[in-house]
């Protein structure tokens, strides 16, 4: 009777041992998909929120796509914009892509035919055709949905929505992390040209 007694206390025993074991497990597993999420949002939205137009009545934009964005911005310049392409690799990772204008290329007729650099922004981007990274938004938050964007709802992109889908572990029961911001192209508000 007493070993009866034991073994059940035993397997009572193992069996919340295990559940809190998942229970951490779970736990970090959300933190680290919240970590790497969070980390990307903050890239994303800083090199999207400096787009800026090569010329008047132009788009940043060069290829506006679910899940992959060709733009012009002011990152760390001082003088001619990069060109900056956003993309998700076939490894579920966000890569960004830079070019420098050429030398001896002026405004607003940049040309970036040099070597890029490229720089891993993160791992473990689960965004697909259903579920985009970037949605397009024009001045009254109406998205454009018919990507890629023609040459005329290019012109209309005033803001774009950044939904991002992070899952570390494709083995797990545990679902996706998503963070959603909403980066409004201040340069297109005031009219800021490069150059």
């Amino acid at each position: 009777m007493s070993v009866l007694l034991i073994a059940v206390v035993m397997g009572a025993v193992m069996v919340g041992t295990f559940s809190a074991q998942n229970a951490i497990t779970g736990s970090d597993l959300r933190l680290q998909n919240l970590d790497q999420a969070r980390t990307l949002m903050a890239s994303l939205t800083k090199d999207v929120r400096t787009a800026v137009r090569l010329s008047a009545g132009s788009s940043p934009f060069t290829l506006a796509d679910a899940n992959h964005a060709v733009f012009y911005a002011n990152i760390s310049t001082t003088s001619s914009p990069k060109k900056v392409d956003l993309s998700i690799d076939s490894q579920s990772r966000l890569i960004e892509t830079v070019w420098t204008a050429d030398a001896g290329s002026t405004s607003p007729n940049y040309t970036y035919t040099g070597a890029s650099s490229v720089r891993l922004v993160g791992r473990y981007v689960a965004n697909t055709a259903a579920k985009p990274l970037f949605t397009y938004l024009t001045s009254n938050g109406t998205a454009l949905t018919n990507t890629p964007l023609s040459a005329t709802d290019l012109l209309a992109i005033k803001a774009v929505q950044i939904t991002l889908i992070v899952k570390k572990t494709t083995n797990s029961q545990l679902n996706a992390t998503s963070l959603v911001n909403r980066v409004r192209l201040a340069n297109l508000d005031y009219n800021a040209v490069a150059g």
